[in-house]
């Protein structure tokens, strides 16, 4: 078995590392609460693989998808990024091909979510970088994959270009500890309002350019 592997992801892989990401957060409460607003629940999965794609070919365009791979498979990836995306930026990485699963209103008002649980981490405190998202392949869960990732490639990686503070959000409770663990503090605590459903969001930061 080789060793793991830590780079910046590569165009071309975009619907791999997609369907990675897809597959760890399958049961993630901020991407389940949609299912009910897509045209046939039923078709959750290949609306979840398409839009992490999408998500990660828009990162490695704009900004950084870092992964940790082994023996070609990705174990780990990561999202950041220093400056805020806009609309424009999402519609011209392919959006649209969303809307075969969810309606444009639908979709417009899960990307108010987003913005709505943004929000809460930079009125918390200031950031200047922010980890949109870290998956680890459910291969290896539990076997530490995500906090090496962290700790030896992430961390060193922001520092790298000046982050003093990496921010970040999470919607289950479960993930609490292990951020902690990784030495991030707990800014704060919020629920938000979706539809006539809620979930939770912890918002963290860690001082990195110490």
């Amino acid at each position: 078995m080789e060793k793991i592997v830590y780079r910046k992801a590569r165009l071309d892989e975009y619907q791999k590392i997609g369907k990675v990401i897809a597959d760890s957060f399958f049961d993630y409460p901020f991407l389940t609460l949609i299912i009910d607003d897509l045209k046939k629940p039923e078709n959750y999965p290949a609306f979840l693989e398409l839009l992490e794609s999408l998500l990660t070919r828009l990162y490695i365009k704009e900004e950084t998808c870092l992964v940790a791979e082994q023996d070609g498979e990705i174990l780990a990836v990561a999202l950041l990024q220093q400056n805020d995306f806009s609309i424009l930026s999402y519609l011209l990485n392919g959006v649209i091909k969303l809307f075969r699963y969810i309606s444009p209103r639908n979709f417009l008002k899960y990307l108010d979510l987003v913005d709505r649980s943004e929000e809460h981490l930079k009125k918390s405190n200031s950031f200047d970088w922010y980890l949109m998202l870290l998956a680890v392949n459910p291969s290896v869960k539990g076997q530490g994959v995500g906090s090496a990732f962290l700790r030896d490639v992430v961390e060193p990686y922001v520092k790298s270009k000046g982050c003093k503070r990496l921010g970040l959000i999470t919607s289950t409770e479960k993930n609490v500890p292990f951020y902690k663990k990784n030495e991030y503090v707990l800014l704060d605590f919020m629920e938000l309002e979706y539809g006539t459903k809620s979930i939770g969001n912890w918002a963290f930061l860690k001082t990195i350019n110490k």
